[in-house]
């Protein structure tokens, strides 16, 4: 057995404590409380790990890990839909081989700034045997577009990924649909028929731009002009006139096993209509800057009830993957909201999104040993300091 010890311990699952103790034996938590009881009568190793907090790994439920090759290639745009076409042209300018290069790095990169447990988004699976190797735990979202799929199918049928049997056997895939804009109805029922019938959680981004709410409202514009470029474009289509949230309820995808991703333009009723269903929300908030999306309510969500995890999504459209770097910048926007929601948004919130919860996300008896240390001096607020020492790349894994 070894106890880690530390001024400060942050379960997240209860109160912080001064003055405290984690013991770990065999890769697992054994007892969490203040170290003078603890220790009194411990025989095992002590680590006094000194000023600092021992925090649980962190929970990053939204990533792109594919287009981590586009780092520094796609500067920071005032407008969204710039953001994006320049993220496509980039993009195809990529190789397979420079696009499979660049994952370890980024992996490597979630892991040393203290992610435990990712969300990650594929098109192509090309990330997952990279995080079948890391020391990452992960849920992997394989994403599916089609909005000119106007036909009711098997999801299988139209993208055989989902037929292989280490696919339909693991519980850690899931199918996502990309958009409103980008997947029709039919194949959102499909996604979520197979998600429903394998158990798994589903994801979707979500109201993350004007375009977004303009294509729902009239069927034209951006997005009009988009898919009519790449071939996608279906004349049929008629707009549901009704706000993106409302459109994916009507068609059913909204509920307590569904991620609705950014969330920059949700109206009020859209966060009671979320909060309704169960329907949780990732907030990328330095994302939604990097690429000019928009603010998501993030007060008006967390008044509605609305459940709320953190990502960072890609390195095409964030300055890192730190997940720090988010709650440093919540903590910044809304002082007025408790500090150590953001930690718990970051830690538990996403493991149990994730189906996690049982083994990560807090720092409690059974849980898996996945946990880490970040120094702190002392000096003015404590919450401030350990969101900038994180973000600054001070976290360091104990276990």
């Amino acid at each position: 057995m070894i106890a880690h010890v530390a001024k400060w311990v942050l379960p997240v699952s209860s109160p912080p404590i001064e003055e405290g103790a984690v013991v770990v034996a065999r890769r697992r938590i054994r007892q969490v409380g203040p170290a003078r009881e603890i220790l009194h009568g411990f025989k095992g190793l002590v680590c006094e790990h000194g000023g600092g907090a021992i925090l649980p790994g962190l929970v990053n439920c939204h990533t792109h890990l594919e287009f981590s090759a586009l780092a520094g290639r796609v500067p920071p745009q005032e407008c969204w839909e710039n953001w994006l076409e320049a993220t496509l042209a980039e993009f195809s300018t990529l190789t397979a081989g420079e696009i499979a290069a660049a994952i370890p790095g980024a992996i490597a990169a979630l892991w040393q700034s203290g992610t435990a447990l990712v969300g990650e988004v594929t098109n192509t699976a090309g990330s997952w045997p990279h995080l079948q190797e890391s020391p990452l735990a992960y849920h992997l979202f394989y994403e599916c577009l089609g909005f000119n799929l106007l036909h009711d199918l098997e999801l299988a049928a139209g993208f055989p990924f989902f037929g292989r049997p280490e696919v339909a056997g693991n519980p850690r895939v899931s199918a996502a649909a990309h958009a409103p804009y980008s997947v029709s109805g039919p194949l959102f029922r499909a996604v979520s028929a197979w998600n429903s019938r394998h158990r798994r959680p589903q994801m979707v981004h979500l109201a993350e731009s004007q375009a977004e709410l303009e294509f729902l409202a009239r069927g034209q514009g951006f997005f009009q002009e988009l898919l009519k470029r790449r071939g996608r474009w279906a004349p049929t289509f008629q707009a549901p006139q009704v706000s993106p949230a409302a459109y994916l309820d009507s068609l059913g995808f909204l509920g307590p096993g569904t991620l609705a991703v950014h969330g920059a333009w949700l109206t009020p009723a859209d966060c009671d209509l979320l909060a309704a269903t169960g329907t949780g929300v990732v907030l990328c908030p330095r994302a939604n800057r990097y690429t000019g999306a928009g603010m998501p309510p993030v007060g008006e969500l967390l008044s509605a009830g609305v459940p709320l995890t953190l990502g960072t999504d890609s390195l095409a459209g964030n300055w890192d993957l730190n997940l720090f770097g988010e709650m440093l910048w919540l903590q910044q926007n809304f002082p007025a909201c408790a500090p150590e929601t953001w930690l718990r948004l970051g830690t538990l919130n996403g493991a149990q999104a994730l189906g996690r919860a049982d083994d990560l996300g807090s720092l409690e008896a059974g849980k898996a040993a996945a946990l880490g240390f970040i120094p702190l001096e002392g000096a003015g607020d404590f919450w401030s300091e350990l969101f900038t020492a994180g973000a600054a790349g001070r976290f360091r894994w104990l276990t």
